[in-house]
């Protein structure tokens, strides 16, 4: 590789500033190759600035995810062409993952006519915003109430499962006692009443289910995988028996009940709605026979 032509010694000033930046600066010659790095180049993608010099842009995000340059060891997303090309003077790339773990941002701006550099690139940290936005999917799918999925969290859940054939059962179910409780005790025992059922709930799926609450006191279990009607038969029960259990509000104690109408998919709907159709009428059968489960038809 040819030797690279130095670039003209910054102003001091300038150079402090480039110093104390928190987003990488790098600037790049007339040969496509790197010929300036500040020093936020290493807290943000784990690069020495000696690692970088001379070599392409697009070494900062190779195809793939492939080894970085110079035996780092790290490897980076990719975002794109490799080549110098790639990474036009204006274009701006994303990635989603850094040396280091958090998500980054390139943008490229052209500098012609500005000596040996012909293009300067920099480097922004947008972990923090990914995490923001996580945060507010998360909250987007939760009941502020239960901390359990709501009605949005569900859906796609199902709809997951829909597209990938994959089996699952619903257990749709409707507190009985909870009118009385919230009419004689107030909406705060009611509320504390609603959380510790949620808790419940929580305590029989495991990571791949879904427990959700639709509203006032309806509930819905996903179970991923299960779609066996005498196993889902027994989770129904071991439900009801779990919710059956008193509950200490504020000194008092209270019983709750619950009718639960379940389904299965492909047995009973090889939709979303025909599921949940297939669960609530099932339920409202469970009601009006006074028992805790009834099984979709």
């Amino acid at each position: 590789m040819a030797a690279l032509p130095a670039l003209p010694e910054l102003p001091s000033a300038i150079a402090d500033l480039l110093d104390i930046l928190p987003d990488a600066v790098v600037a790049v010659d007339a040969c496509g190759r790197i010929a300036y790095v500040n020093p936020a180049i290493r807290n943000l993608l784990g690069y020495l600035r000696d690692e970088l010099i001379g070599q392409p842009l697009s070494a900062l995000v190779p195809p793939g995810g492939a080894r970085a340059p110079r035996g780092t060891g790290r490897r980076l997303p990719a975002v794109g062409r490799a080549d110098d090309d790639g990474l036009a003077a204006g274009a701006a790339r994303r990635a989603s993952q850094r040396s280091t773990g958090a998500g980054i941002d390139l943008a490229v701006q052209p500098a012609l006519g500005r000596g040996d550099v012909v293009s300067v690139a920099v480097v922004h940290d947008i972990s923090l915003l990914h995490t923001h936005l996580d945060r507010a999917t998360l909250q987007a799918q939760t009941d502020a109430l239960t901390g359990l999925g709501n009605r949005l969290m569900l859906s796609r859940q199902m709809q997951a499962n829909l597209e990938n054939g994959r089996p699952f059962s619903l257990l749709l179910m409707d507190l009985t006692g909870f009118k009385a409780l919230n009419d004689r005790y107030g909406h705060a025992a009611g509320d504390e009443a609603l959380r510790v059922v949620g808790q419940r709930l929580l305590s029989v799926v495991r990571e791949s289910d879904v427990a959700a609450r639709l509203g006032g006191d309806e509930f819905v279990l996903l179970l991923d995988g299960l779609s066996g009607l005498d196993a889902l038969e027994d989770r129904a029960l071991g439900v009801a028996e779990s919710l059956a259990r008193p509950l200490r509000l504020d000194g008092v104690t209270v019983v709750l009940g619950v009718n639960i109408g379940g389904a299965a998919y492909p047995t009973h709907g090889d939709t979303e709605s025909a599921m949940l159709g297939a669960a609530d009428r099932a339920m409202y059968a469970a009601k009006r026979a006074g028992e805790p489960y009834r099984s979709a038809v």
